[in-house]
């Protein structure tokens, strides 16, 4: 089966769309099928998705046509992941193959045969579609996580009283430039807190990381883009990060999360994790001692981490990308 896969991802943009496609693209590999990328942004996405893929440079993130062309002549399923491929855009592909559609939201109408929504709360949403209503998969059964995370979650967590060992990871490109004043939260705390710098930042933003990890009293260990992030996340006793596809892959792994929504888009994640009591989740206007005292809850209050811990393995199986593969075979 030969897959052409809608996707771009960068700093500007974040790499959440290239993640997830990555971990639908590695499985797909692995099942000796064939997979490229049409896209905007082959630098990043040849630097976020696994060895093995192709890609094919576009200039247009809004027009169908070339996308179709492409898909006419050489696949037999497409999969879109775009904020911008609303509706007509859905159509024009579906003309050509079967369309796949992973969506956070309902920003716009669905025509598509499979709709990919992970989400917690996508089983909530109301969604308006053109023609035939698609398959529905929605929900954490369809989370796409890597496969390293799945190599992870039959694992037992670690559980050290008290704990030793947090993460911070703010995001491919941490566009607020918050990991400075989270590694403030962690002064004067006995705990080794590993400090992740994303691929999308720049050389100033992981300079001001350092220089903010060099005048805290914990062991900050600062990180850039480390091939062992996934092991990192998992010895983590719990973690601070954006309420974004990050939060699925803690879940997974059973690391209790302090979450921070930073953009728009992140706010239905974080009010979910509200809602369920999954996290401990900020107001989008934090400052260290805020960020202190929700780090220091979980250090202080071990049934609260391992409720947390219990709830997020419980919720997100990490096998949502096998699954998803297998509905588009179907389609094949």
């Amino acid at each position: 089966m030969y897959v052409v896969v809608r996707a771009d991802g960068g700093p500007e943009i974040g790499y959440g769309h290239l993640v997830r496609t990555g971990a639908l693209a590695s499985e797909l590999l692995a099942r000796g099928h064939e997979v490229t990328y049409v896209t905007t942004t082959p630098d990043h996405v040849r630097e976020v998705c696994p060895d093995g893929v192709g890609t094919v440079t576009i200039s247009s993130r809004e027009d169908p046509t070339p996308v179709r062309e492409f898909t006419r002549d050489n696949a037999d399923v497409t999969v879109v992941d775009s904020y911008l491929a609303d509706g007509a855009y859905q159509r024009e592909l579906r003309t050509v193959t079967p369309l796949t559609v992973i969506a956070d939201d309902t920003r716009h109408q669905i025509a598509a045969d499979i709709l990919i929504n992970g989400n917690l709360y996508a089983p909530e949403l109301t969604y308006e579609t053109i023609g035939e209503e698609p398959e529905w998969c929605l929900g954490p059964k369809y989370l796409l996580l890597r496969p390293e995370i799945t190599a992870h979650v039959s694992r037992d967590s670690p559980w050290r009283e008290p704990p030793t060992r947090a993460i911070v990871t703010m995001g491919g490109s941490d566009v607020k430039e918050l990991t400075p004043t989270v590694i403030r939260a962690f002064d004067g705390l006995d705990i080794r807190v590993d400090a992740i710098v994303g691929p999308g930042c720049t050389t100033e933003q992981e300079q001001a990381i350092h220089n903010a990890a060099r005048t805290c009293s914990a062991d900050v260990r600062v990180a850039r883009d480390p091939d062992d992030l996934v092991d990192r996340m998992a010895q983590a006793d719990f973690g601070v990060s954006t309420a974004s596809s990050t939060t699925y892959e803690l879940l997974a792994l059973g690391t209790p999360i302090v979450s921070i929504s930073i953009v728009d888009n992140q706010e239905p994640i974080a009010a979910a994790l509200r809602d369920r009591d999954m996290a401990i989740v900020l107001e989008r206007q934090i400052d260290t001692p805020t960020i202190m005292r929700a780090v220091k809850k979980y250090i202080q209050n071990p049934d609260c981490r391992e409720k947390k811990q219990k709830r997020g393995k419980s919720l997100v199986d990490a096998l949502g990308t096998k699954r998803v593969v297998s509905k588009l075979i179907e389609y094949n």
